[in-house]
């Protein structure tokens, strides 16, 4: 094969991130729920917890907890993966809850329109003691993934090694 077209391929290949993919789906769909929840929006319009300057955002959006039955099941290929990423993102919990469930969420986009964090307010008035009023996300570094995969290596090592 011509190296030529094997430096291409990779370089086409390694511009494609699903993790990136993933996050902005899961956000655009926030934004058709945010439109469709009259609740939601009057919440950014009145509530004392937000600030003016968040009002102006230009792309709130909402989690209703809806988007898990839009998602393939989890044993699925398709599921799995999309899950999968999700879950190493922080963005659902191994349980398969959302993180953001019943928040209003303002993204934050870097350079390229990626979405690199997002802080999400509660907008129901009765808090459960395990959660809070404001749930602060930020899209986790390529190489913490690489660094986390090697302390869980080195941990499984050291307990075999030492037990």
């Amino acid at each position: 094969m011509n190296m030529h077209l094997d430096n291409r391929y990779l370089n086409v290949l390694g511009q494609i991130n699903l993790d990136d993919l993933h996050i902005q789906q899961t956000f655009d769909y926030y934004q058709k729920q945010y439109e469709k929840n009259m609740l939601a929006q009057q919440f950014v319009l009145t509530s004392i917890r937000i600030s003016d300057e968040l009002r102006l955002h230009p792309e709130p959006v909402f989690c209703d907890r809806t988007m898990g039955s839009q998602i393939p099941p989890r044993r699925t290929f398709e599921g799995g993966a999309i899950r999968g990423s999700l879950q190493r993102c922080g963005l659902i919990r191994a349980s398969g809850h959302e993180l953001f469930r019943g928040c209003v969420i303002f993204p934050i986009k870097d350079v390229n329109g990626n979405i690199i964090s997002a802080t999400g307010y509660r907008i129901t008035s009765r808090l459960r003691d395990w959660d809070t009023p404001i749930v602060l996300w930020r899209k986790p570094e390529p190489d913490a993934f690489i660094d986390l995969g090697m302390s869980k290596v080195k941990e499984i090592l050291h307990d075999q090694t030492y037990h």
